[in-house]
Formats: structure tokens, sequence, C-alpha cells
């Protein structure tokens, strides 16, 4: 019996039935640092704090030039590699390293229909027994430009799932991590630093345009 259940086991893990979070899994959302006085956003290899509430985008925010966002949702995740290393003899490779190269995320609401997003991204490496932090596009301009609806006020669940690699060139695909984001149309304010005494943006991060950090100066 406890034989057959195994089995069983095996063969629902090898089709994709369960969620694989005992390897590699995106494990926080981070809070993002405050901005340096060069406006500069540096992230550690784990987050410093952990966001505590729902995210937020204007998918109908253009941004400002040079750098515009499209209302796209980027946010900083830590992600954590579980697996032992394996080098440890002389001139052995350790393909316990993960290298993540995409996401797959899954949109639910009551409000509105978004297919899935599947995202190419830039190889991020996560050695084993240890963490990095990532900045995952939530809602990319794919998705923002469906959302772009004056009237639209939604929340959205989105679950991201990494995709990638490990060193021995086997493939995975994580369990998905879940966030809630408020979609709201016209939500950006007039002014990012309202405060006469200190009107001048220095920087923000992640971007302008979503759920962010914010540093003002005097002029």
């Amino acid at each position: 019996m406890t034989t057959r259940f195994i089995a069983v086991l095996l063969l629902a893990a090898a089709t994709g039935c369960i969620d694989n979070y005992a390897s590699l899994r995106i494990s926080a959302a981070c809070a993002p640092p405050a901005p340096s006085d060069t406006g500069a956003c540096v992230y550690s290899s784990s987050c410093e704090s952990v966001w505590m509430a729902n995210l937020w985008v204007d998918p109908s925010y253009a941004g400002i030039p040079p750098s515009p966002t499209d209302g796209t949702l980027y946010w900083p995740f830590q992600v954590d590699n579980q697996r032992p290393p394996n080098g440890d003899r002389d001139g052995a490779t350790n393909t316990a390293t993960a290298f993540i190269t995409g996401f797959r995320i899954s949109y639910f609401s009551a409000t509105v229909s978004i297919p899935d997003a599947v995202i190419e991204d830039t190889t991020r490496t996560v050695e084993a027994e240890s963490s990095t932090v990532v900045g995952i596009p939530v809602m990319p301009s794919t998705v923002s430009s469906l959302l772009a609806i004056a009237t639209l006020v939604a929340d959205v669940r989105a679950e991201i799932r990494a995709t990638g690699l490990y060193g021995d060139g086997t493939t995975f695909e994580t369990g998905p991590f879940s966030v809630v984001v408020n979609v709201v149309n016209g939500a950006v304010p007039g002014a990012f630093c309202p405060d006469p005494a200190a009107p001048v943006l220095v920087g923000v991060c992640p971007q302008l345009g979503q759920s962010a950090v914010y540093l003002c100066k005097a002029p």
C-alpha cells in the first residue's frame, strides 16, 4: 500500500500535478530599498524587509521620458535555492546551481479576463543553498495594455512561477508565488513629491506608476 502511494506521488510529480517548493522557490515579495542620493536602487541578495500589503499599478501611466514604464508593474522577489551543493570533489561541477531563464504568470480576477504571460528573461543564477533577489515583471506591457481602460478598477491575483534549468541540464518550474495587485487607471498622483519643502524627485524604487518608495529633496 505504501509502495503504491509513493509510486502515485512520483507519477504526479513527473506529470506536473504537484507544485514544487522543495528545490527552487520564490519565497518573499521584498520591500524595495529607498533610493540612494543619486537615485539608484541597490538590492541585497535577500530581502532586507518584506512588503506587507497588496501591490498597486496604474496601467494607463506612460512614464516620464527617457524611462517610460508603459503601465508595467515590476517588483523584487527573493528566490531560494534549497538544493545542497554537490561539487565537493576536485574539478567537479556543482549541478545544483539553478539558472532562472523566464517566468510564467497566471492571472485571476472577478472583473477582467487576462491571458497567461510567458516571459523570457536574462539568466539569473542562484547558487545551491543560497538566495538572490530578482526583479519580476508581474504585469508586463502585454498585460498592462489590456488593462489600460479608463474606467477599469480591479483586484488581480498574479501567480508567478520561475522557469529554468539546473547545472545538470534538468529543467524546473517552481510552485506559484501569489501576489494581489490593485489595478486602478489614473491612480498616479499629480505630484510625486507633495511636500513643498522637498519638491524635487531624486529617485524611485522600483519605478513610477506603481507601488514604490520615493526619495524627494529640497531644490
